[in-house]
């Protein structure tokens, strides 16, 4: 009697994944950029190591590096179909995926991956460069080096300043956010610097400077606008409430040059806010340059009514929790004005309410007599003076100055040099408010998607390399969530049976997340019983085949692994 022998894999989005990567040309950039292993050591390229690296992240939301043998040692049959050449059980030993870090953690061989994965992805998916973001965070780490590192004390954007970090740059094409360029840097660097470095990039991969790049106020730096000015490209960015800005918004707002106009954005019924524009000229020049560079900035004066309302309603609870933690000030025996002032200033400046708030304490000074005998006291009995003072608290709003507050709260000055045929008013404040995408890389890269932390890497080179692996599987990502969504957009019907428990809910813009977790639960079988078999794979649900329909991927990723 012959035994069957049953085999089987899951193999859920790994197919489509692979696919993806393959057709993004990883393994062919990975494989142009970096120099060929050791001639010693045999079975996978860099660039095929690098692909399979990334679907595993994709797949399992995790990249350490002791997990991914085992995870293709249980996925070898479709990773072999999927790559077209056999997988040794040594490919992905942590020596060879470190290697794979420690090559791509070098910023010159990194620079020219993305240079050439940026020109790739743009001519092959038609994608937008008319405008570009920049941000920047931090990555907070539990390490303790022993000498001067990538990770460092710093200004934390996580709320941990206790802890070391490092800091990483990312630019990214409109309109989901597609990341183009990257860098890691230490933790203590500056923002306003790693600007202007990572534009330069840009130009490079996109191959004119003439797209408009949106930051946030360290964009706004005066040397980098001077230099994008100079570079032929345009800016959009707020200005820092620092300097002579403060100044100068008080006096636009209070005495505009040109009547605000009322702000209705695209998509919006009512208006959101005011705005006007003030034409001003600037002037820059390095330490290097001999002449000066001179050029027309606009400066838009914008109100968001919204902000105004939030302003406004927390200087008053401000205030209000101000006065409370005022009256629960007790003055002591020895309580001088100095001692007094100073826990009143502590308390006005904690709750950022000194200039809207006075406080003046007023000494009350009663004398009594104190008799220095027991008993009854007669008219020559003998007595001293007590001397007794008590501090009364006076609070007063200043309402002259909370008035001035509230007509300015919501005002912000943007500055740009793109003219206004290219963005006007309320283009430029509309796409400002898409600077939620570089974020939403970044929530990706610390969040759940591709959970960077914990780290346990200790070498900078290799944290580098981790990184640029991690911005790769971020681009696919991204650009798998776009293709979906521009496909959609031309179809008549949304896309159905995304959502759990509510299989009706339809959907234009679907995540990519949600587009790769409806491939759960497929799984290839194989029988035989020593002289015959066959293989199946589970069959194709009409949501997924529509989904590797808009991708653009053919059925036969899944249908192959049946064999003949």
């Amino acid at each position: 009697m012959t035994t069957a022998r049953i085999d089987s894999e899951r193999i859920d989005d790994i197919p489509l994944l692979m696919q993806w990567l393959l057709d993004m040309h990883i393994d062919q950039i990975v494989d142009n950029v970096l120099a060929a292993p050791h001639g010693n050591r045999q079975g996978l390229s860099y660039g095929q190591l690098a692909v399979v690296f990334v679907a595993y992240i994709l797949s399992q939301c995790n990249h350490f590096l002791s997990p991914v043998r085992d995870w293709v040692s249980k996925h070898q049959h479709v990773l072999t179909q999927a790559l077209g050449c056999p997988i040794r059980d040594t490919d992905f030993t942590d020596d060879r995926l470190q290697d794979l870090l420690d090559a791509l953690g070098d910023d010159a061989v990194g620079e020219q991956l993305e240079e050439q994965l940026g020109q790739h992805l743009i001519r092959a998916y038609a994608l937008p460069t008319d405008t570009a973001r920049i941000d920047t965070t931090t990555v907070s780490v539990y390490h303790q080096p022993d000498s001067d590192t990538l990770i460092d004390y710093g200004q934390s954007k996580d709320h941990r300043p206790d802890l070391r970090q490092f800091k990483e740059v990312l630019s990214t094409l409109d309109p989901l956010g597609i990341p183009l360029c990257s860098a890691t840097v230490a933790g203590h660097c500056a923002d306003d610097p790693l600007y202007l470095p990572v534009w330069q990039r840009m130009v490079k991969v996109i191959g004119r400077a003439d797209f408009l790049v949106v930051g946030d106020c360290k964009l706004a730096s005066l040397a980098n606008r001077a230099h994008i000015q100079a570079g032929g490209g345009y800016y959009l960015a707020p200005l820092p409430m620092t300097g002579d800005t403060p100044d100068d918004l008080r006096q636009w707002v209070l005495n505009p040059p040109t009547p605000p106009q009322q702000l209705t954005l695209c998509g919006e019924d009512e208006p959101v806010g005011q705005a006007f524009e003030v034409v001003v000229s600037q002037s820059w020049a390095s330490s290097q340059a001999a002449t000066k560079l001179t050029w027309s900035e606009r400066a838009l004066v914008v109100r968001s009514d919204k902000l105004a309302r939030r302003q406004q309603h927390g200087l008053i609870e401000r205030l209000q929790r101000a006065e409370q933690a005022l009256n629960k000030i007790k003055a002591g025996k020895k309580a001088d004005l100095a001692q007094l002032t100073a826990q009143s200033q502590a308390l006005l400046d904690r709750h950022n309410v000194a200039a809207y708030l006075d406080v003046t304490w007023t000494a009350h000074t009663t004398q009594t007599k104190r008799y220095l005998q027991r008993g009854r006291h007669g008219p020559d009995s003998p007595y001293e003076m007590v001397t007794k003072t008590t501090w009364q608290m006076t609070m007063t709003r200043l309402q002259d100055d909370i008035a001035l507050h509230d007509q300015l709260a919501g005002w912000r000055i943007y500055v740009t040099n793109a003219p206004t045929e290219r963005l006007d008013l309320p283009s430029a404040v509309s796409c400002y408010r898409e600077e939620w995408q570089p974020e939403r890389g970044f929530h990706r890269l610390k969040g759940a998607a591709l959970a960077i932390r914990p780290l346990l890497l200790r070498s900078d080179q290799r944290i580098c390399g981790l990184l640029r692996i991690l911005v790769i599987a971020l681009r696919a990502l991204t650009l798998l969530e776009f293709i979906a969504r521009r496909e959609l957009a031309q179809q008549p019907l949304p896309l159905q049976g995304l959502y759990a428990g509510n299989p009706k809910r339809a959907t234009r813009e679907p995540t990519a997340e949600r587009l790769l977790r409806a491939f759960d639960d497929l799984t290839w079988y194989q029988v035989s019983d020593g002289q015959s078999g066959w293989q199946r794979v589970t069959p194709l649900s009409d949501l997924q085949q529509r989904i590797l329909d808009l991708l653009g991927v053919p059925h036969t990723v899944y249908s192959q692994l049946a064999g003949p």
